[in-house]
């Protein structure tokens, strides 16, 4: 007597490589990627800014004062002046804001926490009008943010949802192609 193989049911090779995507299992593709962004999401720290204004006696002072405040070694110098713990040491992003005509300088500081920002706004100022002599002065000192500057809020969701959608209909397209061609039923020989 013979034995009796049951018969594997194998799937045809697909024919084009649009048929080779459509087997792949997006719904699981698209929720694990979701799943990755998210978590980057909530641990990724946010930036937090705060802007000091100065204002010059005059508006070529002004022009050279914001000169002045793009120096590289202002950065290193506010960090040492208040007194930066050295894990968070360049975190602290310095950037001028200036009206061409406009005696008003404002020198904006994004740190990783609310009032480090506002503080190295301030020490940033503070130290530029020590050092110039024309009348220069920190007119508005900076206020500590209460919202994140980086806050993507929920579009990422959005997107994520449009991906799940689009990876459903790929699915069900999928299913209902194999609904409308069925497998042939393998004939086994007894």
């Amino acid at each position: 007597m013979g034995r009796h193989r049951p018969a594997r049911r194998s799937h045809p090779a697909p024919r084009r490589w649009t048929h080779l995507l459509a087997r792949l299992p997006w719904i699981t593709l698209v929720l694990l990627a979701v799943l990755a962004v998210g978590l980057v999401e909530l641990v990724q720290p946010r930036t937090y800014a705060a802007s000091a204004t100065l204002t010059a006696p005059t508006e070529r002072a002004a022009d050279q004062l914001s000169v002045q405040l793009t120096d590289p070694a202002l950065r290193p110098e506010v960090e040492r002046v208040v007194e930066l713990d050295p894990e968070l040491s360049g975190s602290v992003r310095l950037a001028v804001r200036h009206e061409a005509e406009d005696r008003q300088v404002h020198l904006e500081a994004t740190a990783p926490d609310p009032r480090l920002a506002a503080l190295a706004a301030d020490t940033g100022a503070a130290l530029t009008v020590q050092e110039r002599a024309d009348g220069t002065e920190l007119t508005h000192g900076a206020r500590v943010p209460t919202e994140p500057v980086d806050d993507r809020g929920l579009l990422w969701l959005l997107v994520a949802a449009a991906l799940l959608a689009v990876a459903v209909r790929v699915e069900a397209a999928h299913r209902a192609g194999l609904a409308d061609h069925p497998e042939p039923e393998p004939t086994g020989v007894s």
